[in-house]
């Protein structure tokens, strides 16, 4: 059966079109990036608790731009309780979430947490690792995940976790990266605070 020359070109330039959309909105993605990278890097140092939480949220909230994410969170490590503290949460159920506990080694945040290392779920229904409970107690819907540890000095301080990104292939290994590093420079701002907070004497305690 005969080829039409003009169907080949007409598919391979359609094809190209597409390819070209998708590298334009990648590149524009990365200068995005860039720029809040950059913001973030010329910040002075947090050094007072009472300014840390206005640094995580504008970090948080620059996180869901970027990935153009409708629902997240930001917990944080309860060290004494070994709980996972949601101190951030953006979404349909930020008033009930916000403060909720799950034990750390919970669920794929709990993976995060433990391993300190970044997840990427694009169905979470086929991953083992996904805490269900959250979902039916709130009576949320979550279908794709990408998480990453918050570390500073060394060690796990919490987490940032998006979710739903909407499109046919939700998160991407880039956009798990570029979470990655913006969770870096929190944790680093966190455990900056936590080594600048003053130390109880014997007299003290």
């Amino acid at each position: 059966m005969a080829t039409n020359p003009m169907a080949v070109v007409q598919s391979e330039n359609a094809r190209l079109k597409t390819e070209n959309h998708q590298l334009n909105d990648e590149l524009r993605n990365l200068r995005e990036f860039v720029a809040v990278l950059n913001e973030l890097n010329n910040k002075p140092i947090v050094k007072d608790d009472a300014e840390i939480m206005p640094t995580l949220r504008d970090i948080f909230y620059k996180a869901l731009k970027l990935l153009n994410a409708p629902d997240g969170s930001l917990a944080l490590l309860d060290e004494e309780t070994n709980e996972l503290v949601f101190v951030l949460v953006q979404g349909a159920i930020a008033d009930q979430l916000t403060g909720y506990r799950i034990p750390a080694d919970t669920g794929i945040a709990g993976w995060v947490v433990q391993n300190a290392k970044s997840a990427l779920v694009r169905d979470v229904r086929r991953d083992q690792r996904f805490f269900r409970d959250v979902d039916e107690e709130f009576k949320f819907t979550t279908q794709s995940i990408a998480a990453a540890p918050l570390v500073g000095d060394g060690k796990v301080i919490g987490l940032i976790e998006v979710l739903n990104q909407p499109g046919d292939i939700p998160f991407s290994e880039t956009d798990t990266a570029l979470l990655g590093l913006l969770c870096r420079i929190a944790g680093e701002h966190l455990a900056n605070v936590q080594r600048n907070l003053p130390t109880e004497t014997p007299e003290e305690a």
